[in-house]
C-alpha cells in the first residue's frame, strides 16, 4: 500500500470514528429530544402526502444502481430507538442497499458542481432497502435546503427520517445524529457524494 493510500485510509477511519462517537454521545445525552417526530396535525402523512418529497421516485437517480451501505453508517442514518439500534448495528451480516434521489432544483449542484452550493428548495432523498432490487424501502432519510439562517451548523439543511412504509415520521429538524457526520463536509455544502458514479465525478466543474 502506498503512503498516499494509507493516509487516505487513516483519514476515512478517523472520520468514521468521529461520527460514531458523536452519534453515541447524542444518543445517550439527547435521546428524549431527537426520538420524537416533530409533526403536528391530524395523523402522520404518508410518503405521497409529504409535499417536500412527493413523487421523488421520478427525480434524478444519483446512483443508478443500488449500492451497499456499510452497517456502521446504517446505524447513524436512523433515529436511535433502543433495541432497534442494537440489532441494526450489531449484525454484520445484515446487508443494506441505498439509492439517492435529487429533485430538479438541486440536480445541477449535485451532478455538475465540484464545490456545490445547493439552492433553497433542493431536496435529497436516500432510500434504504434490505434487498438489492430496492422494492421494499426500510427507511427514507431526507435533506431539505431551507432559507438562510435555518441551520447555521450545517448550511441550512433540514433533516427528516421516515419509515419505509411512509406511515411515520421518526424525526425532523436539526437532528444531531445527522449533523454530526454531515458537518465534516463543509467544502461540498455538507453533502456526501461518494455514491456519485465515477463518470460524473470526473466531469465535475
Amino acid at each position: 500500500m502506498s503512503k498516499n493510500s494509507q493516509k487516505i485510509k487513516t483519514v476515512v477511519i478517523i472520520a468514521w470514528l468521529t461520527c460514531m462517537i458523536a452519534f453515541l454521545v447524542s444518543y445517550f445525552v439527547s435521546q428524549p429530544n431527537i426520538s420524537t417526530a416533530q409533526v403536528k396535525g391530524k395523523g402522520i402523512p404518508k410518503i405521497e402526502e409529504i409535499k417536500e418529497i412527493s413523487g421523488y421516485k421520478s427525480w434524478t437517480k444519483v446512483n443508478p444502481k443500488p449500492l451497499r451501505l456499510p452497517t456502521p453508517l446504517d446505524a447513524l442514518c436512523r433515529m436511535p430507538m433502543g433495541r432497534d439500534l442494537i440489532e441494526t448495528s450489531g449484525n454484520p451480516h445484515r446487508q443494506k442497499y441505498f439509492i439517492v434521489y435529487v429533485n430538479d432544483i438541486g440536480r445541477n449542484a449535485m451532478m455538475n458542481e465540484k464545490t456545490p452550493k445547493f439552492p433553497k428548495g433542493s431536496v435529497i432523498v436516500k432510500e434504504k432497502s434490505l434487498s438489492e432490487d430496492g422494492k421494499s424501502p426500510e427507511l427514507l432519510t431526507v435533506m431539505i435546503k431551507q432559507k438562510k439562517g435555518f441551520n447555521l451548523t450545517t448550511g441550512d439543511w433540514e433533516y427528516m427520517v421516515i419509515n419505509g412504509a411512509g406511515t411515520r415520521v421518526e424525526g425532523r429538524g436539526n437532528l444531531e445524529n445527522c449533523q454530526t457526520c454531515h458537518i465534516l463536509n463543509k467544502q461540498t455544502d455538507y453533502i456526501f457524494r461518494s455514491y456519485l458514479p465515477e463518470k460524473e465525478k470526473g466531469e465535475l466543474k
